[in-house]
């Protein structure tokens, strides 16, 4: 029996597995969602090169994070940081 195996039976109590499966989830989600809002269209990273981002959002274009029953044309991608 290796150490690392040893300290992981001693060290984590059944208890404790879904206490990390929520924290987990909930960072996974947080991450996500916090890379979601840095790519929208209202959030301007190059105020030098492009001032107003938002501008570039053409008619019909999708920039919501979820569009229940809306038909568009495209999705609206950041193509520079």
């Amino acid at each position: 029996m290796s150490a690392l195996s040893r300290f992981a039976k001693q060290s984590i109590k059944p208890e404790v597995i879904p206490l990390l499966v929520i924290v987990g989830g909930a960072l996974t989600g947080a991450v996500y969602i916090g890379v979601h809002a840095a790519k929208a269209p209202d959030v301007a990273w190059d105020h030098k090169e492009n001032p107003y981002p938002w501008q570039d959002v053409k008619d019909g274009e999708q920039v919501k994070l979820m569009a229940l029953q809306q038909k568009y044309k495209n999705r609206w991608e950041r193509y520079r940081w």
